[in-house]
Order: C-alpha cells, then structure tokens, then sequence
C-alpha cells in the first residue's frame, strides 16, 4: 500500500503486506476509505483487504496500525540460490475472513476419491507462507485466486465491511529441469516459460476450471497475425505483453506452431543475443497454477468454498459469516449451502441491502446487512463476475449487474440487467 499526497504526488507513507512476494500474494482489490470509531473519536483510516484473508487496518494519514501487526517467523527456502523472507505481517484482528489451513478431517467428505485426496495432503507442504519445494506440492490455502479478489469489498457509514471470498486451495510446486527432461530450451520455450507457463501450464494443457484454454491445438485454431495481435494486445482475462519485440513474439508462435527453426538469435529475456544457438539451461520450471480438485471437479476441501462475511472495523470483530453460493446438482443431493468460487464484490445499501452477484452458479443476491439473511435471489442470463452499480432515476433507485460470464467454465454472457428498488427495498 502507497498513500501519496494527491496534490502534489508527494510520497507519505507505505506497507509491505507480504515479504518476497513468491505465492501470487499481490493485492487484490482497491483499499476502502473508513472512519472508525474508537472510544468516543472518530478516525480517519484505510482498510485493505488481502488475497491471504487478512484485512490490515491503518490510520490514513500516519500509517500506525488499528490493531496490532506481528512480524511472525516462517520456513526458508530450500531452493538452491533462493533466500525467502524470514517473517511476515499477522495482524491481530480482524479475524481472517477465509480459512488458511485445514487438517485431514476437512478434506471433503463429497469427493468419491477421498483416500487419493488424503493422499495428496499429507505428502504436500502445508503453511499459508511455506516457500515453494523442488518435486514436493505445495497446498497453499487460501490459494491463488484468494480469499478477497479484485472485486473488492463494500463498507457501510457505521464501518461495518462486507467482504467476498474464494475457499479454494492449490497445489504448487517447482522441478528441476536436468538431462532428459531437456534443460536445454529452444528460444520459444524459454519465452512461453517466461510469460505464459504459469497459466497455460508446462504441457500447454491449460486449466480449463480456471479459465486458462488449453494450447495444444492452438495452431489450428490462430492464423499467425491473430495470435501476435492477442500477444500483444491480450483478451479477456490475459494481459497484454506489449514489451515483447516482433521476433520474440514469433519465436513464441513457432514454439506453439511446432515450426521452430534449428538455428536462430536468441533474443530471450535475459540471454546474450550474440548466442548462436538458442539455447538456454533453466534450472526449474514452475508447475503452473494447479487448484486442488476432486474427481469431479469440485475443490477437494471441505465446504464453504465461497463465503460472504460481515466485519466491524471500529472493533475487528465479525458480526456473520455464510456461505456465497450453490451448485443445483449437489444440492439435490443435500447438500444446499457448499458455497461456489467468486469473483466479483458486493455493495450495500442506506435501506440496509447488500447486493452481490460473483458467483460460479450465475445467481443474483440480496441480503439483510445486519444478520446476513438471504431476502431475494435472480439467476441471471450469463454468471455476474462483477461488482453491482446502484444509480437514481426519476426518484427511484436503481441496481445493475454486468453479465459477462466466461470464467470458471460458465457461458458467455453480453449484457447488463438492472433492477428496481421497491419502496427503498
């Protein structure tokens, strides 16, 4: 976090929320101006929630903390060359609003491959910030993709946060490239490593659940200019890489199209461009972004696997917490409330609603604020992975949802539904 003087862009102060960053720990979302209310006086002050599921409260103008931060101490590395940071920042309170570890018994009683999934979790590290291992998983909890995302969260005038949140695991790991596993890259190779494995994955398969497609096939999908321009320009949920020369990005496309040339520069990031003959040794490669899943899909946890929580900022204290979402199939096996992977932020109300689309079962909510009960619910046309606006027109207010669809598997959607608020309600 940065606080700057917005007149004069003058530095003022700033908060390293995670160490040498090497879990994806980046912060997700914006943070939420409050005013807390503490004995009696009323301060000025940021709230910024985290992929981890801690909010850090500050003084807006000082940086000095609301509640208590500890540096706490975490494994080192045990990767050759690699020295991870000794502590990180827990704070006190709030509680976090998603789950960081789990134990045997919350692997998920509805997976059929319950033995292999047990399996998995008791050979893998396990710790919110336990570096990344050679040949060995890594469960990171919350994973990824969060906890919060970059929806971001909704905070009411009594600072009262309202906050979305992912309970997905993944699996992360590294592997040392040597001998028959080919250390030695072509140059296309080593430049999908650098930009594109950790979505696309190291045999090009993707992961379809996350939204990444698969590139195996990609050669009969893309003409040459179309794959550059989406290099360049990216799509959807990839970025662009815009840095990238003309001869990178066609070293890439020869990569993906199979037709790499046996000799050519070697222009790779990093590599003497005098190299002959563009090759490169890496000594590890990253597996990619791997959620933990059962055999049919579902997160290998333990439901909720998407939660909506309610907090107090003036006392760190969560007022409710529920599950976000269902899937109709399991819950016509009984189990109703499992909870779905989100993304997408609520907002609230002056007549006490919260409004909140986000999730994977493409279903539009309505709750009471103050005790979290479910007052109204619309499935939309394409899944609502975006944060609600609410407008006045003609007296009467307004809610309105982007549809857009497309991640986590869900159809592609391409409109904007609004709503009417009856009487304020």
């Amino acid at each position: 976090m940065i606080a700057l003087d917005a007149h004069t862009g003058q530095h003022i102060w700033h908060y390293q929320t995670v160490h040498h960053d090497i879990w994806d720990r980046d912060l997700p979302a914006p943070p939420n101006l409050i005013r807390v209310k503490r004995n009696g006086q009323e301060i000025d002050a940021v709230a910024q929630i985290t992929k981890t599921g801690f909010v850090f409260v500050f003084e807006r103008e000082t940086e000095k903390p609301l509640f208590d931060i500890e540096e706490k101490a975490f494994p080192s590395s045990t990767v050759p060359g690699e020295e991870a940071w000794r502590t990180q920042p827990i704070p006190a309170a709030p509680k976090p609003f998603a789950r960081q570890e789990i134990t045997e018994d919350e692997i998920s009683p509805l997976a059929r491959n319950r033995t292999e999934l047990l399996a998995v979790y008791r050979s893998a590290n396990k710790g919110m910030f336990h570096p990344l291992e050679v040949d060995k998983q890594t469960l990171l909890l919350p994973g990824a993709d969060g906890g919060a995302e970059w929806g971001g969260a909704a905070v009411d005038p009594d600072c009262m946060m309202y906050v979305n949140a992912n309970e997905m695991a993944w699996l992360f790991s590294l592997v040392k490239m040597t001998g028959s596993q080919g250390s030695e890259y072509s140059q296309g190779h080593v430049l999908y490593n650098n930009y594109c494995v950790t979505c696309h994955g190291p045999e090009r398969k993707g992961n379809p659940a996350s939204g990444y497609p698969a590139l195996i096939d990609v050669k009969q999908q893309m003409k040459r200019d179309e794959l550059s321009k989406l290099i360049t320009n990216g799509k959807g949920m990839m970025p662009g890489f815009g840095q990238l020369g003309a001869t990178e990005k066609q070293a890439i496309i020869d990569f993906l199209f199979g037709e790499e040339k046996t000799e050519a520069p070697n222009v790779a990031r990093g590599i003497d461009l005098a190299e002959k003959d563009a090759k490169t040794t890496s000594p590890y490669r990253f597996n990619g972004y791997n959620k933990f899943l059962d055999d049919r899909g579902y997160p290998a946890i333990s439901p909720p696997w998407g939660t909506l929580t309610a907090i107090d900022l003036n006392t760190g204290n969560h007022l409710w917490q529920r599950p976000l979402g269902t899937f109709k199939e399991l819950k016509a096996e009984g189990y109703a409330e499992t909870g779905t992977e989100n993304y997408g932020g609520p907002i609230v109300t002056a007549g006490g609603l919260l409004f909140i689309a986000a999730t994977k079962d493409g279903m539009f909510r309505a709750y009471n604020k103050k005790t979290g009960e479910l007052l109204w619910e619309y499935s939309l046309p394409a899944a609502g992975f975006a944060t609600p606006s609410t407008y006045k027109l003609n007296g009467k207010q307004y809610i309105v949802i982007a549809c857009g669809g497309t991640k986590l598997g869900t159809p592609k959607g391409d409109s904007y539904i609004a709503f009417a608020l009856r009487d304020g309600k």
